[in-house]
């Protein structure tokens, strides 16, 4: 009998990892942290519930398991970084753009090495043991998301992983939210983020909440504030949302500028989608030549280099769901406060990876799941109490590390 054990992220935004046991079988899903591992041993941050209990993982144990494996939903920190600290070499999949963005981020010195890593293409069943588990395609802004389904010859399980509705390949999550509801699931996690905030949608500045926008909202705004705007714009990406890369440099097009990159991430720009950076700061062009001509680029500008700016006619820094990411991070206020200092405008240009709620509570009502688990979130009760509303499952909120079974459903 399959055993289901919740090993993090039960009450916060990431780190949610879950293991499926069954005799010598397991198969663990994500594998993030969502807390400051500054100073720790791998000992001390599971003590300290920053890692997940599973030291024979970590080295601290031997390892038991004659078949077992890491499935990735997608290549945010929060679901794969603790990665870095295995020490068992246990096989690790991802799907096959999560996988190659991996091996770029490594190449670049962003990501540490990673031993027994393994593209899983989409819809492609793969065997563990007594488990079958099969990633789809799905929506978030890493674009290699997956929606994982686990099986064990009796019943079905599914992660959502992170997902939303309003982004640019809603399909994909019809898709396999209708494959999950045929399956007929024992259990379904859902994700619930935009349930942790008192706004419907996160926010990154508390007191000046901005409006969430789609992809291309967000690409269109950007055009029109750099054709609006006469000096230089600084702007902060995530480099993990490569799609949204290539949209910045298509607005600075439309707004007849060139887009210059940070040299890390010009090369996932070029790896990823296939298109070749305009410029790179440091190679092609020199910070003389963006003072000489302003108006003509959109730099690239990520937290670390924020000094630089200083030295060069900045009109507007767009802030696009790039580090630091709120109000929540101490160096939000370092951002905000050095800006003010340069009399620079800050702009917010956010386009969420989340599903609203509405469509968390439709997405449950499509897959119509037996069980439903809501986490991901800093107030998961508050998704359950909708779920418990709005579906007819049962609705589970469960304790870390303990061992759940399901029994047979009564007719």
């Amino acid at each position: 009998m399959t055993q289901i054990r919740f090993l993090n992220g039960l009450r916060t935004i990431g780190g949610n990892i879950v293991e499926f046991s069954q005799a010598g079988s397991r198969v663990i899903m994500d594998f993030g942290v969502a807390a400051d591992l500054t100073n720790e041993t791998a000992a001390s941050a599971i003590a300290n519930g920053k890692l997940p209990n599973v030291p024979e993982l970590f080295g601290l144990a031997e390892d038991h398991w004659t078949h077992e494996a890491i499935f990735i939903s997608h290549l945010h920190i929060d679901h794969m970084g603790a990665l870095q600290y295995l020490k068992q070499d246990i096989p690790v999949y991802l799907s096959a753009p999560s996988y190659r963005l991996y091996q770029t981020l490594i190449e670049s010195g962003i990501e540490k090495p990673v031993r027994n890593l393994h593209p899983l293409p989409f819809e492609t069943p793969m065997t563990v043991g007594a488990f079958s588990v099969e990633g789809f395609a799905s929506d978030h802004d890493e674009p290699g998301i997956m929606a994982l389904l686990v099986g064990d010859g009796t019943r079905w399980y599914a992660h959502s992983g992170d997902v939303r509705l309003n982004g640019p390949h809603p399909e994909r999550v019809a898709h396999w939210s209708q494959v999950f509801h045929d399956k007929k699931l024992a259990m379904f996690m859902l994700e619930g983020t935009t349930f942790s905030f008192d706004t419907e949608t996160p926010v990154e500045d508390q007191n000046h909440p901005s409006a969430a926008l789609t992809e291309s909202e967000l690409q269109a705004q950007l055009s029109s504030l750099l054709g609006n705007t006469k000096q230089l714009v600084a702007i902060n990406p995530y480099n993990r949302n490569y799609a949204r890369l290539a949209a910045i440099q298509e607005a600075a097009h439309q707004a007849h500028r060139q887009m210059v990159w940070e040299p890390a991430d010009a090369v996932i720009l070029e790896t990823m989608t296939g298109l070749k950076a305009d410029q790179i700061i440091g190679k092609s062009i020199t910070a003389d030549a963006l003072r000489q001509a302003p108006d003509q680029y959109l730099l690239e500008n990520s937290f670390s280099h924020l000094a630089d700016l200083a030295a060069l006619p900045v009109g507007n820094y767009v802030h696009t769901n790039g580090e630091p990411l709120g109000d929540y991070d101490p160096r939000f206020q370092q951002l905000k406060d050095f800006l003010t200092a340069h009399a620079i405008p800050l702009t917010f240009l956010s386009c969420t990876g989340h599903a609203t709620r509405a469509d968390l509570i439709t997405l449950a009502q499509t897959v119509a799941p037996r069980i439903i688990v809501p986490w991901h979130s800093f107030h998961p009760e508050r998704e359950a109490e909708a779920l418990d509303a709005a579906t007819r499952a049962e609705v589970l909120l469960p304790e870390k590390n303990l061992y759940y079974t399901l029994d047979e459903p009564e007719d």
